[in-house]
């Protein structure tokens, strides 16, 4: 009996033993486990409030976060550096990682992104002769002359009369794009081949743009680096370019009296 008592004192011993060498592992390996867990978790970061679009990020809009690396976006930017100063593309909701497709590249590839505060970006067609024989290039300034042909207009009694006359209708105009191009390299015949020709204006400066463009003929004069100044002229009419050098003045009552005589007048 003493012999057998013996024995299961043994075997439960033993199994003691098994079971706390089982335990121990099982702790260690969970412990392991949690800490593989905690380690594989990468820091991004995150909108600490909504953000709109073209917003411009500052440091109070951002927020570290530590998430599991599985949950990571793969185009989450970790670097806060390169997310501080640049703006959104879209609308970014609080607590959404910053992406990189989601921010303005440094390229500034969109025109959107390139038309200053405050203006509009709008377009004409041009050709070599408009265009300074396609010398000009995005980030030039420029000067738009417009040529008005003789105008007539009846207002209850009277006739106004408007002469031909060449006006600078703008000045220090800001090109943006030729053709889709915002960026052309001094080798690159890109210019030459451009068909329209983008502006920054005001939206008065656009307006007059949009006038002189359907109801006139217009030329562009490139200005020099750095001339910023503007002067506003009178406009040229053909008695300000040859004065009254071999005009004559014909009777109004005499002009359907023949058409050589009709055609004089008209020659003023």
């Amino acid at each position: 009996m003493e012999t057998v008592n013996r024995k299961i004192i043994l075997v439960a011993l033993f199994m003691a033993f098994i079971t706390t060498f089982l335990i121990y592992f099982y702790i260690k390996d969970a412990s392991t486990k949690t800490q593989i867990v905690k380690e594989d978790k990468v820091r991004v970061f995150v909108a600490s409030k909504d953000l709109a679009v073209k917003q411009k990020i500052t440091e109070g809009d951002l927020r570290a976060e530590d998430i599991p690396a599985k949950l990571t976006n793969k185009k989450a930017i970790k670097d806060k550096k390169d997310i501080i100063g640049k703006m959104t593309r879209d609308a970014i909701l609080e607590g959404e990682q910053i992406l990189s497709d989601r921010l303005v590249s440094d390229d500034k590839t969109d025109l959107v992104y390139n038309v200053p505060e405050g203006k509009r970006a709008l377009s004409i067609n041009i050709n070599e002769q408009i265009a300074v024989s396609n010398l000009i290039r995005p980030g030039d300034y420029v000067d738009i002359i417009a040529n008005f042909e003789k105008e007539e207009m009846e207002d209850k009694n009277d006739i106004i009369i408007y002469p031909r006359m060449t006006k600078t209708a703008l000045e220090n105009i800001l090109v943006l794009a030729l053709g889709q191009e915002q960026i052309i390299e001094k080798d690159d015949k890109t210019s030459q081949s451009a068909k329209t020709v983008t502006f920054a204006l005001t939206p008065e400066e656009a307006e007059r743009l949009v006038y002189v463009s359907e109801f006139a003929t217009i030329r562009l004069a490139l200005r020099s680096v750095g001339d910023n100044n503007t002067k506003k002229t009178q406009g040229v009419t053909r008695i300000d370019v040859t004065s009254e050098r071999n005009s004559k003045v014909v009777p109004y009552s005499r002009r359907e009296t023949g058409n050589q005589i009709q055609d004089t007048a008209k020659a003023k």
